[in-house]
Formats: structure tokens, C-alpha cells, sequence
């Protein structure tokens, strides 16, 4: 709890703003992502296959890998930040759902957005990549049942796990318009034709899918 309000006051004050994702609006063999938002971090649920998905966490080595939370802490990070790193872990769908819902924490909200199959691979793979590339060593955070390993990237207020989310949503084709400091991604309806139009001819059964071209589910946590 001091760590995710610690961080929030200290984000509040830098003045960040929400901006708005625009869908790809004819996704090739659409593929659903989920956005999350914890109130303070956002990431993207991938599918993995065998029925799970990955979700990536990028951070400050000290702050997010070893939970030092005080406000010094949060100042550290975000405007001294001394090592990075990136936590992963794997998230099942549970039977009878066709939603992935995270626990430990669960998130405020879970919005899907389609992409072209091709793209989310991709991306699959270049997340795996980076996870892999600077494993030297590896830490496990009971707080959120992610791992964590070192990363190249410098972790900043410019740089943080919202600007990550940022640019994975473009990756798979989304524009995102405004300013990016915060969570609270909004997700704007997609134009053109409707992906979940798209979605039923490329899916079974088609009662899977959400009636429009983007929605929000809403978390475990909130029923």
C-alpha cells in the first residue's frame, strides 16, 4: 500500500495526464490483447498459447525487484534511477472464462484491443527477447508473483512501465495520442470495420468475444 501511494503522489504532482489509444481498424487474423491499469502502472496481457498470457512489468531494480518503497525510494527511481529492470509472469485463464484475470494484485480494469496476428507475435517474441537478453540474475517479488532481471533500458518518469505499454500498443498498430506519464489508458472505439465483425471469422464459437470493437472487463476485484 505505501508503495502504490507513495509513487501515485509523487506522479499526481508531475502533472501527468491520460491519453487515448486508437485501435488498428482492420487488424489482420485480429488477435486480443488485454490493457490493465493498477491506478498507478499499466501493461498488456499477451497470449503465450497453451490457453495463458505473459505480462511484462518494467521498473526500478530497487523499488520494483526489492520493494524499497519509502518516498526517498520513489524519488530514487523515478528521477535517479540507478539499474532497471523488466519482472514477467504468466497468467491462466481459468476454466469456463475466456478472460485472463491477474491476481495478486488484480487490476482496476481490463480493456481488449485487437491486433493483427502477425504484430502480437511479434511483439511476443521481442518481449521474450529482451527478458532474455540481460538475465544475469534473477529476482522473484512475493508482492506481485512477478520475476525480475536486470534490463539495459534507463527507467526514468520519462521512461517508465507506462511508456513500455506505450509502445507495444503501437507495435501491434494503435495509435496513442496525449501526453504519457500515468496509467488510465483510454481506448477509443475502432473505426472502419468492426473488429469483433472480424474477430467471429477468424474465432470459434464466436460468443467469446465482446459485442464491440474494444471493451472494458471489469477485474475479480471489483465484483
Amino acid at each position: 500500500m505505501l508503495k502504490s501511494t507513495t509513487l501515485s503522489m509523487f506522479l499526481l504532482l508531475s502533472g501527468g495526464c491520460m491519453a487515448t489509444v486508437y485501435p488498428q481498424s482492420r487488424p489482420l487474423h485480429p488477435t486480443p490483447v488485454y490493457l490493465t491499469d493498477y491506478g498507478i502502472h499499466s501493461s498488456l496481457l499477451l497470449p503465450a498459447g497453451d490457453g495463458r498470457y505473459v505480462e511484462y512489468a518494467y521498473g526500478d531494480w530497487n523499488f520494483a525487484a526489492l520493494n524499497h518503497c519509502w518516498p526517498q525510494d520513489v524519488v530514487g527511481a523515478l528521477l535517479l534511477s540507478g539499474r532497471s529492470t523488466l519482472g514477467r509472469r504468466y497468467v491462466n485463464v481459468p476454466p469456463g472464462q475466456t478472460v485472463p484475470r491477474p491476481v495478486h494484485p488484480s487490476p482496476h480494469s481490463i480493456k481488449v484491443i485487437y491486433g493483427s496476428e502477425q504484430d502480437v507475435q511479434r511483439l511476443v517474441r521481442e518481449m521474450d527477447e529482451r527478458y532474455r537478453r540481460d538475465a544475469t540474475e534473477s529476482r522473484r517479488n512475493p508482492d506481485n508473483d512477478m520475476d525480475y532481471v536486470p534490463d539495459s533500458e534507463h527507467y526514468s518518469i520519462v521512461n517508465n512501465c507506462n511508456h513500455l505499454t506505450v509502445r507495444c500498443l503501437r507495435e501491434i498498430g494503435c495509435d496513442v495520442r496525449g501526453i504519457v506519464v500515468l496509467s488510465g489508458l483510454a481506448v477509443a472505439p475502432a473505426a472502419g470495420e468492426s473488429q469483433i465483425a472480424q474477430a467471429r471469422k477468424a474465432t470459434s464459437p464466436p460468443a467469446t468475444m465482446p459485442s464491440r470493437g474494444t471493451s472494458s472487463v471489469a477485474s475479480s476485484d471489483s465484483k
